[in-house]
């Protein structure tokens, strides 16, 4: 019996880091649904292609590794269910941000509907809306912020800079945070995911600058960060 059960909660960790897998490189290349869900599995070669990348491998690992974490520890002020949407929609930002740098329309408006439905089950719709306009202003203000710092930069180097501080997509992404977390949660959430960004970015900065391979103004992705700050908080949240 323990077994089956331990099985089952594989197989669940495995589906889930498979449906991860097919969004984040169907959606980026198609913007929709464009192959059956099972088409990893619709041959051996194609099993062995699918599997090859060290990406699949982490994702599938890692959603393995939450099943079993989450059988184990059970988080009584989040159903599995909600969890479990919102640890596959952010693991999808990641993922398709990290590779394409892109946080695509299709999934933010998904993520609107799914983590906004949600927020309002968990905290009513006056505090879902309230923080999903407020993580929108936030992020839309340092995205404007941005663009002014970027024009500056360009008109003293003489040159337009290729890479922004901050994509639009982030915005979008921060309103989906303050729509699943409400007012004030998604505050906390958006300081800790730009605290994870900055820490982040100093180490890369250090690394580079230790190898000789600084380049200023590079810029990196924020979507895994403000998803990572999301994630954090909700488990800080659970546990404290």
């Amino acid at each position: 019996m323990i077994v089956l059960t331990y099985l089952g909660i594989a197989l669940s960790g495995l589906s889930a880091g498979l449906l991860v897998n097919y969004l984040a490189d169907v959606l980026p290349t198609h913007r929709q649904l464009a192959k059956p869900l099972w088409w990893p599995l619709s041959g051996l070669s194609q099993i062995a292609q699918y599997l090859l990348p060290a990406r699949v491998l982490f994702v599938q690992l890692i959603f393995l590794a939450l099943a079993f974490f989450f059988y184990r520890n059970d988080l009584e002020s989040w159903p599995l269910w909600q969890l479990l949407i919102t640890l596959l929609y952010f693991a999808v930002v990641i993922v398709i941000d990290i590779e394409h740098r892109l946080i695509l329309h299709s999934v933010s408006l998904s993520g609107a509907i799914l983590l906004g439905g949600i927020g309002i089950l968990r905290h009513g719709w006056q505090s879902t809306l309230s923080g999903g306009v407020a993580g929108f202003a936030i992020l839309l203000a340092l995205y404007w912020l941005g663009g002014v710092f970027s024009n500056w930069i360009a008109k003293r180097r003489g040159q337009q800079l290729e890479e922004i501080v901050l994509g639009f997509g982030d915005v979008n992404l921060a309103g989906v945070i303050g729509l699943l977390l409400g007012w004030p949660a998604v505050i906390g959430a958006l300081i800790l995911g730009i605290f994870l960004g900055g820490l982040f970015s100093l180490g890369y900065i250090l690394v580079a600058l230790a190898r000789g391979r600084y380049q200023a103004f590079a810029a990196i992705p924020y979507g895994p960060f403000l998803s990572l700050g999301a994630i954090l908080l909700i488990a800080l949240r659970a546990y404290f």
